[in-house]
């Protein structure tokens, strides 16, 4: 047995408490549950010896969109204008199958003082305006909405609530449309609030929802235009909800040419860069795609840690076992992403000291969901295969 190897599992010993179960050699220096092989290829042995063996869970996903709807947002594009764009592709990603264990909510900007929302431009009576700040109904249009641009709300605090509250796909899907096709893009872009008050509004979800992966999606045309129009402000709004307990990560998904800001506000929001939709091109499936991307990034590969039937979790007797038309391979722990192969298989737990998931290195996961059909399996009860 190799020196990395050793000490690899006395490191694994130590997240236990305890040194690793013992295993009987086979004779060619690997262990018995390895079937002399680096833990990459087919291992029966993890899932044959286990207590009990369960179907991996996914991390449910929990998504708050905070969409532009300012007047910019009126320009055209090719099939419409980016708001029709923008709407077609959040009704399509709803509304798409295999979303089971992803939740969705939605917020806009700007809004007026208080946190109402201008739902539409035509009336008949007042209340068809909706908050009061977008009356009065005069002539059949609602003239707070035709004159909120520059007097949008910088408090953030009014865009801390939720149009449609997140909740499970694809229950909300028609709740999300729904709302969607009452507003039309009629403000200015206040960035500096509508980010502070959705990033407050995720952190308040994520301490509710413990077990759940928390994401901002902030989906913009363009540069902010009123309130703290600060870039450094700005960043700094969405680094604190990276680097805070829960972390939020920012997602940003621009629309248009004037994004200088939104690669900025990605990197500091822990996401790297922003999604640039072009507008010459397909915006609808670029705006689609990108919310696939982010659903994928941030849903990967990350499973929930089976109880055991009986007694408390021994994490050194855990096993995830991938099998793909009938041949089953157990991947091998490498304790930290860090130590993930560039190429091949392996997983670690987001926290050695106290694991409360189990994540498959980029390679594995990449592998994993190309194979519709496969199924993978936490098993209980086998010392952990390590490579």
């Amino acid at each position: 047995m190799s020196i990395s190897r050793v000490l690899s599992l006395l490191a694994l010993g130590a997240v236990i408490g305890c040194g690793p179960t013992n295993r009987t050699g086979n004779g060619n220096g690997d262990d018995a549950n390895n079937n002399g092989n680096d833990g990459n290829g087919p291992t029966a042995d993890a899932a044959a010896c286990a207590a009990s063996s369960v179907k991996a869970d996914k991390i449910p996903l929990d998504m708050m969109i905070m969409l532009d709807q300012s007047s910019s947002m009126s320009d055209a594009v090719t099939g419409g204008t980016k708001w029709d764009a923008v709407k077609g592709a959040l009704d399509t990603f709803v509304g798409q199958p295999g979303l089971a264990g992803v939740s969705v909510g939605i917020q806009y900007f700007g809004l007026p003082a208080g946190g109402g929302t201008c739902s539409t431009l035509a009336c008949n009576v007042p209340t068809d305006c909706g908050a009061s700040a977008c009356g009065p109904c005069i002539a059949n249009v609602c003239v707070g909405a035709l004159t909120s641009g520059g007097s949008d709300s910088c408090t953030a605090s009014d865009y801390a609530g939720a149009a449609v509250e997140i909740a499970p796909l694809p229950g909300v899907a028609p709740m999300i449309v729904s709302s969607i096709a009452a507003h039309s893009p009629t403000t200015s872009t206040p960035t500096s609030a509508a980010l502070q008050g959705v990033i407050d509004h995720a952190k308040g979800w994520a301490q509710a929802h413990a077990n759940d992966a928390v994401v901002v999606v902030f989906a913009t045309d363009g540069d902010p235009t009123e309130c703290d129009t600060s870039l450094a402000n700005i960043n700094a709004i969405a680094a604190a909800g990276a680097a805070g307990t829960p972390k939020i990560l920012t997602f940003v998904i621009g629309v248009g040419s004037s994004l200088a800001s939104l690669n900025g506000i990605a990197a500091a929001g822990g996401t790297t860069s922003a999604f640039l939709v072009d507008t010459g091109g397909n915006t609808n499936q670029q705006f689609l795609d990108a919310m696939n991307a982010i659903r994928h990034s941030v849903l990967g590969c990350q499973y929930q840690i089976p109880a055991p039937t009986m007694g408390s979790p021994d994490y050194g007797t855990v096993n995830v076992v991938f099998t793909n038309n009938g041949v089953s391979t157990t991947f091998p722990y490498v304790m930290t992403k860090q130590n993930c192969p560039a190429s091949g298989d392996g997983w670690y737990y987001d926290n050695p000291s106290a694991p409360t998931q189990i994540i498959l290195c980029d390679s594995t996961c990449t592998r994993v969901e190309a194979q519709t059909t496969a199924e993978v399996d936490i098993t209980l009860g086998c010392a952990t295969v390590i490579p």
